[in-house]
């Protein structure tokens, strides 16, 4: 009996680990950048499903574009970067919600936004946050190119 318990138990945590991992899958984003960027998807968007946030999510991150950040891009694309963007709005009207993107590379902090989500996306679906993803990845490309600009290094 002891036997079953225990390694039933074991059993039952590997496949709720299992489980949980595929909600913590990653994407593939920007592939017409070098590699690509792996995109991780964390949070929570006031009940709406994990799947719904994920799609806003990947139909608006802004991929890097112009010359400088290339360039910078560049520096740190092989092997292809992890970026993971994080939402929090709580259930209810009106609550204030947050966001959060961060940009690894080769398992390094490189660079990331937190910003708080606007009004409009505070009281809609998970698909209005699309301009504040867009808004906080293209800011995030931008002061990336500028880090380089002023030659500093990529991975602080």
């Amino acid at each position: 009996m002891r036997w079953i318990l225990r390694y039933g138990l074991a059993v039952l945590m590997i496949i709720s680990m299992t489980l949980c991992a595929a909600h913590a899958e990653t994407e593939g984003i920007c592939r017409a950048v070098e590699q690509g960027i792996r995109l991780h998807v964390d949070g929570m968007y006031g009940g709406y499903p994990h799947s719904v946030l994920r799609d806003a999510v990947l139909e608006s991150v802004d991929c890097p574009s112009g010359a400088a950040e290339l360039q910078a891009f560049h520096a740190i694309a092989v092997p292809p970067p992890h970026m993971r963007i994080a939402v929090m709005r709580p259930t209810g009207q009106g609550q204030q919600g947050s966001l959060s993107v961060m940009l690894f590379s080769q398992g390094h902090f490189v660079i990331g936004e937190r910003m708080s989500l606007s009004p409009f996306s505070r009281s809609q679906s998970p698909f209005s946050i699309k301009a504040d993803i867009n808004l906080a990845t293209a800011r995030l490309w931008d002061d990336l190119a500028k880090r380089i600009a002023q030659g500093k290094p990529i991975i602080p």
